[in-house]
């Protein structure tokens, strides 16, 4: 999603706020997780359709490329991962709460610092997984 000039960037680990208008005026806002690190002028959501849902349906499936979107922030700065960090990193997420996680895991292998990073993912559908292995720094993984 290509971004207005003026974005602050991002850490791996924020999210953003989209609000969606439709021609009758009716609002609705939604917090998305990035889903990649800071890249320029473009962000990358974690999105997933859900049966009778408001607004992921829309981003889904309906939303056309080039579209104007409102998004407020970078916002959440509790639970981030800089490349600074030295320590050895415990990602635990289940479900969609893996969005946040692949950012961080991407940030380590952009930066290739020696920082370990230990994955723990659930999901109740196998078909859902999205991630398998060890973040390493080498490329096939």
């Amino acid at each position: 999603m290509p971004l207005r000039p003026g974005w602050p960037g991002h850490l791996a680990g924020q999210h953003v706020d989209v609000r969606l208008t439709a021609d009758d005026g009716y609002q609705a806002v939604r917090s998305y997780s990035l889903a990649a690190p800071a890249d320029g002028d473009c962000i990358e959501l974690g999105v997933q359709a859900v049966i009778g849902g408001e607004v992921l349906p829309y981003l889904a499936d309906q939303l056309s490329v080039g579209a104007e979107v409102e998004i407020r922030g970078p916002l959440g700065n509790w639970f981030v991962w800089r490349p600074d960090q030295t320590g050895s990193v415990l990602l635990v997420a289940g479900g969609s709460g893996i969005v946040p996680l692949t950012a961080m895991i991407r940030a380590r292998r952009q930066a290739q610092p020696e920082t370990p990073f230990h994955l723990l993912y659930s999901c109740t559908v196998p078909a859902r997984r999205r991630t398998s292995g060890t973040a390493t720094n080498s490329p096939t993984s």
